[in-house]
């Protein structure tokens, strides 16, 4: 059974699967949005996406509403948000440390220093 897109939904979908935008999760869910409306089997899609069977029904009935394109992100997760921004930031430049001079002590087994 196909899930029905119109076009500008279709086209929505394909915004959001953007290299540059789209999150793997999300990426993956579009893809799947697509092959289902395409009416491709769930087998095959679990097959093509790499995830399991059940995976592909749970995201079928996630997508049975009049919106599916907006169902491709992840509900907000409850607790503390992130205290880093998502952003890569540049590796600091951090003086090297000194270098140290090599000093090898010889201990007798007694504990001693030999003199």
């Amino acid at each position: 059974m196909p899930l029905p897109l119109t076009a500008e939904q279709r086209m929505d979908i394909e915004a959001a699967m953007r290299p540059d935008k789209a999150d793997h999760r999300v990426f993956q869910r579009a893809q799947a949005l697509l092959l289902m409306a395409d009416s491709v089997p769930a087998t095959d899609i679990a097959k093509l996406l790499g995830v399991h069977l059940r995976t592909v029904f749970r995201w079928r009935t996630r997508f049975q509403c009049e919106h599916p394109e907006q169902k491709l992100a992840d509900a907000p997760r409850p607790g503390r948000p992130p205290s880093l921004s998502a952003e890569p930031t540049a590796p600091r430049s951090s003086p090297k440390p000194a270098a140290r001079r090599a000093t090898s002590v010889c201990r007798s087994p007694t504990g001693r220093a030999p003199r």
